[in-house]
Order: C-alpha cells, then sequence, then structure tokens
C-alpha cells in the first residue's frame, strides 16, 4: 500500500517540492568589461540587479496587485534568456519592453525568470508558479540545455515515456526521503565543504567571465575526442515537458509566445566565433562535431515550431535572424549587446504582426 501509494502521488509531490532555481533575490553587481575578450561586444559598465523574488524586472513590480492598464509580460528560459552578465536595460526582455511601449498606452511590466541551466522541466513548473500573478504574455526560449542534456546522456530510453516520466521513483517522497536522511548522514560524518554545492558560484562567473570562458574556448579544436551524434528527434523528456507547457498554454488566459533558440552552429559560421566555441557540450571531454552540432540544434528548433502550428499557438522565429558572428553572439548561443537589440527587434515585430491585441 505504502509502495502504491508513494507512486500515486509522485506528479503531485514533484510539483509542489521541485526546486526551480533563481537567483539570489535583492542581488545586485556592477560588471566592467574592461579585456580584449568582449571588446566590440559589450561597453561600459553594466548594472545587474534582481527584485525580491529572484527575478530580472523593468520596474518596480506588485505581484500580488496588477493595475488595470498593464501588460505584464513574463519571459521564461535558460541563459539566452537570463542574459546573466547584461545590464538590465540592455537585456532583450527589457529591450523588447522599452519597444512595446511605442505601440501602446499600456503600463508595461517585464518580468524576467530566465536563469542560467534551465530545462523545459524547469520552464513547465515555472508557468505553472507564474500563473498567479497574472501574467498578460508569456515568452519562452527554450532549446540549448535540453539539447546539450540529450548529447551528454544519450538517448535514454522508454517502454512508455509519459507513464516513466510522470511516475519517475526519483521524484517521490519515499526517494527523496532517503535522500534528505543519507544527506544529513554525509554532513555529519564528512567534510562538508566536500558534499556542498556553492549557491553562488554564478556570482563568480559574472565578476570575471573571461576567466570563467578562456580556458574552455576553442573546444571544436581543444578536444581530441570527436562523439558521433545524430538524433532522430528530440529527447522523449524533452518532448514530454514541453508538451505539457503547451497543453497549459491552451487552458489559462495568458497569451503565450515560443521562441526557437539561435546558436551559433550553422554552416556560414565566421571563423572568429568558431574559435569561442565552448558548449559543443559543456563541461566534457569530448566535442561533437560542428554537422552534428548544426543537426541537433536544427531538430529541436523545427521540432518547437511543428508542435507550437499544431497546437495553435504563437511562434517567432529567431534562428534564422540572428547570423552566426561575432556581431550577435559571444559564443555558442549568448547574445552581445547588439544581438540582445536584434533579439528584441525580431521579437517585437511578431508580437506586432500576431499579437497586437494584447496592446490595445
Amino acid at each position: 500500500f505504502i509502495i502504491l501509494l508513494n507512486l500515486v502521488t509522485t506528479p503531485f509531490f514533484h510539483l509542489i517540492t521541485f526546486d526551480v532555481p533563481a537567483r539570489i533575490p535583492n542581488y545586485e553587481i556592477i560588471k566592467e568589461y574592461k579585456g580584449d575578450f568582449f571588446k566590440g561586444m559589450f561597453s561600459g559598465k553594466h548594472y545587474i540587479s534582481v527584485d525580491e523574488k529572484g527575478y530580472r524586472t523593468n520596474k518596480k513590480i506588485d505581484y500580488e496587485n496588477k493595475e488595470k492598464n498593464t501588460l505584464r509580460i513574463f519571459t521564461i528560459g535558460g541563459s539566452t534568456t537570463e542574459e546573466g552578465s547584461t545590464d538590465n536595460s540592455k537585456t532583450w526582455p527589457n529591450l523588447s519592453g522599452l519597444k512595446l511601449s511605442k505601440f501602446t498606452k499600456k503600463n508595461i511590466e517585464v518580468i524576467n525568470i530566465g536563469m542560467a541551466g534551465l530545462r523545459a522541466e524547469h520552464h513547465f513548473y515555472s508557468l505553472k508558479r507564474i500563473k498567479k500573478y497574472e501574467p498578460d504574455l508569456i515568452i519562452f526560449m527554450a532549446g540549448i540545455n535540453d539539447w546539450n542534456r540529450h548529447i551528454i546522456i544519450g538517448e535514454k530510453k522508454y517502454l512508455f515515456p509519459n507513464y516513466e516520466i510522470k511516475y519517475d521513483y526519483k521524484k517521490s517522497i519515499l526517494f527523496n526521503t532517503f535522500k534528505n536522511i543519507n544527506k544529513q548522514i554525509r554532513r555529519k560524518f564528512f567534510n562538508k565543504k566536500e558534499i556542498q554545492k556553492d549557491p553562488v558560484n554564478f556570482i563568480s562567473a559574472e565578476l570575471d567571465t573571461e576567466a570563467y570562458l578562456m580556458p574552455q574556448i576553442d573546444s571544436l579544436n581543444i578536444r581530441t575526442t570527436i562523439k558521433s551524434f545524430k538524433p532522430k528527434n528530440v529527447s522523449a523528456d524533452y518532448q514530454y515537458w514541453m508538451s505539457l507547457i503547451m497543453k497549459e498554454c491552451r487552458k489559462i488566459d495568458s497569451v503565450c509566445l515560443f521562441l526557437d533558440q539561435p546558436s551559433a552552429y550553422k554552416k556560414n559560421i565566421t571563423d572568429k566565433l568558431l574559435k569561442r566555441l565552448w558548449m559543443t557540450p559543456p563541461n566534457q571531454e569530448y566535442t561533437l562535431s560542428l554537422q552534428d552540432l548544426i543537426l541537433i540544434s536544427s531538430t529541436y528548433n523545427n521540432w518547437i515550431k511543428e508542435e507550437t502550428k499544431k497546437n495553435k499557438l504563437h511562434f517567432c522565429l529567431l534562428s534564422d535572424k540572428i547570423k552566426a558572428n561575432t556581431k550577435y553572439l559571444t559564443d555558442d548561443c549568448h547574445f552581445t549587446e547588439s544581438g540582445s537589440t536584434k533579439v528584441s527587434q525580431v521579437l517585437v515585430n511578431c508580437i506586432n504582426l500576431s499579437l497586437k491585441s494584447i496592446l490595445n
């Protein structure tokens, strides 16, 4: 009975306990790009801050009391949405809000809840948790963290994907109870530094981004082991969680807009940008070939385009608009100041073409 109850309650338990990482509340730094690594990509001092919820916003947000005549926009994604080392006023979410203000008399609130490393599973739970804040428009930019996980763990085999993912034992009460007991035992008998994760590790990367990236770049040439990976489709996990997101979007009053993920993985990539790649995939001793990276990125981008069409949801094509050069990209997928500006221009054009009603 206990095992059966554990199984049945797993989805609900996971819903209320799943940890979606967020930035440290009320965090702020000033980042200045002085070295040559980002010369021509970023300029001056960058003021980076988040509010009491750990979100990057364009203004002070009263989450519990949304005023009339307000257009409340949430952006959900990974580091390419978060833009953690970019000035508040220069991120594509805030630039989009500024550009949209020229087409409406509404008070535009932009709440950027993107966070480095987040995948579709995190995005689903983020969506569930922000509904209470009455968003009018929810923008998703997703893909690269999911396809990198797909590369790293390989083709995970499922007999019944929806069932096995939904009722995964590792998400259950029993598993997490014993996991926490084990954690407490390790804390008591082993060195804390050995088991604790640094919750503010990303701060050092933001303060000295160059030092973080320099040892990793040029991975296509430096990594001697080349792995072949040619998936015929996106991963079952990505399909499952994105399908749940789309199902949720069809039920709520908010408008959902999906963006594909621009990247440097293109045949016409410039030599300068090619030498700056490091997420091929990240933090591994091997690399995929550029051809395989082009294949997997296009597989994921094509999937999100087709699925939004099937579900009659809104989609905006970005990947073809961001050229694979250092004018728009600093590395595999992260935007320069010009890149963020370009993303905001394309996005606002998409909104004006197909979602103009939300501006009225």
